[in-house]
Formats: structure tokens, sequence, C-alpha cells
């Protein structure tokens, strides 16, 4: 049998403006009145907003405090593809005609590999003998010297 193909995992990214949720960081389960909440209080400077009620602000800060207001999943793409290629951004795109394309490919490349798997496990049955050894194998003899 051949060897078997090696095909390696791709990551795929979420990739939109969606802003990520940076959540309040949550209260140690040692806290004796709301273990693991995530608690929020009003703006320590009394900020409203727009129509009069106080801004609410995370008690215990934000679980990543390095992120502005409205990172989005665009941005943390960004920036850690900044990290891992020095500062450099390609984007590749395929429109959604090319990826019917490539996903009829793939089909077509599973199809063809079954079909020679099926030719090798034929040639295999006619070239071996028997699991049990009781029969001459087909397709081929051979002769050994002694």
């Amino acid at each position: 049998m051949p060897r078997g193909i090696d095909l390696e995992d791709i990551k795929w990214n979420v990739v939109s403006t969606a802003p990520i949720a940076n959540l309040c960081v949550k209260n140690s389960d040692s806290d004796p009145d709301k273990p693991g909440a995530r608690e929020k209080e009003d703006h320590p400077d009394g900020l409203l907003k727009e129509d009069g009620t106080p801004v609410r602000v995370c008690k215990n800060g934000k679980e990543h405090p390095e992120w502005p207001e409205g990172y989005s999943y665009l941005d943390q793409f960004l920036d850690n593809n900044k990290k891992l290629n020095n500062g450099d951004i390609v984007f590749m795109a395929i429109s959604v005609g090319d990826y019917e394309i490539m996903s009829g490919n793939m089909q077509e490349l599973r199809r063809y590999i079954r079909e020679v798997q099926e030719v090798i496990v034929y040639y295999r049955n006619v070239t071996i003998k028997t699991p049990k050894g009781q029969e001459k194998a087909v397709g081929v003899q051979a002769k050994v010297k002694q």
C-alpha cells in the first residue's frame, strides 16, 4: 500500500468588523457578596450618557484592558498578524464562485484517491495468497531456487 497522504490543517480566521465582547473581570470566588459575578458600577467621575443615565464601568476592570473601546475581530486579526509577520499584512481572497470550484476540485481529488485505492486492493488480492495461505495467488507465481 502507498503511504498515506499527509495534509496539513490550515487556520481559518473570523475577520469581521463586529466588536469583540471585552467582559468585566469576575469577582474572586472568595468574595462573600457575589462570588464569580462580573460587577459594574457608576463611573467614578459621574459621567452621564446622552439620555442622562450614568455611564457604567467594570468594578474590577476589563479582562483585556489593552483593547480600546469597539475593538473588532478585524483589529485583533491585524494586530496578531503584524506581530507574527514583522508588521506586514497581505490579504488573499477568493470569490464565492471560486470557492465552489475549489470545493468541487477537492471532491474530484477524493474520488480519484478512492478509485486508486480500489485498484491497489484489487492487485493486492490478485498477487498475494489468501490470508490462511491455502490458495496460490492468481496473478503471479514465483519459484524459489533452493
